[in-house]
């Protein structure tokens, strides 16, 4: 078991195939079965040790990805309502990016955030050097779950201006819009725009 800090509200426990056969040896594996809640509970209780955020006394939000290799990740992350409020004019959307080395990669994700569509605003993919960029605008709202997933397969690319000029003075804008679709039914991504 693997648990890993992903911010000041959330984190990600990882759990291998073989880990996850010992907790749960049963199947069907069903989400509401007393098994799979010891289990969470017990993650819940290593994530709030190993990161000494204090999910037990706050409401939380859990999220679980299994993986094609049977292993099992969980996010469990602070619900909204409890956080600090953010300033106003940042409440409505925010900008997140992740790069990609792997085109099967960058694929398996954008196939995954296709199910989220309603909540991504719009979404942009980069050729820069030798990896994909991928910027997505989000509601703030929905927007842990959609973070989760880009994460889980590609890794973080700050935003930042310096950033966001790079990118659009010396990257190759591959798909300008709705790149999260574009990219999810294409078979090979093209070397300059579309």
């Amino acid at each position: 078991m693997t648990v890993q800090r992903l911010s000041a509200y959330s984190v990600k426990v990882q759990l291998s195939a073989e880990e996850l056969r010992v907790f749960m040896p049963d199947e069907p594996r069903t989400p509401d079965s007393p098994q799979m809640l010891r289990m969470l509970s017990f993650m819940l209780a290593k994530a709030e040790s190993v990161s000494g955020i204090a999910f037990s006394a706050l409401p939380v939000t859990v999220e679980v990805i299994s993986a094609q290799d049977g292993s099992l990740a969980v996010y469990f992350s602070v619900a909204e309502e409890s956080k600090p409020p953010a300033p106003e004019q940042h409440q409505r959307v925010i900008r997140i990016a992740a790069r990609f080395t792997d085109s099967a990669l960058l694929r398996q994700c954008c196939t995954l955030l296709e199910k989220e569509q309603p909540n991504i605003r719009s979404s942009v993919l980069y050729r820069y050097q030798t990896v994909w960029i991928l910027t997505l605008k989000l509601r703030r709202l929905h927007a842990s779950l959609i973070r989760h997933i880009l994460l889980e397969y590609g890794q973080p690319f700050r935003l930042s201006a310096m950033n966001r000029a790079r990118l659009s003075e010396y990257g190759v804008c591959i798909f300008n819009q709705d790149a999260v679709h574009q990219t999810a039914a294409s078979e090979s991504f093209p070397e300059s725009g579309s």
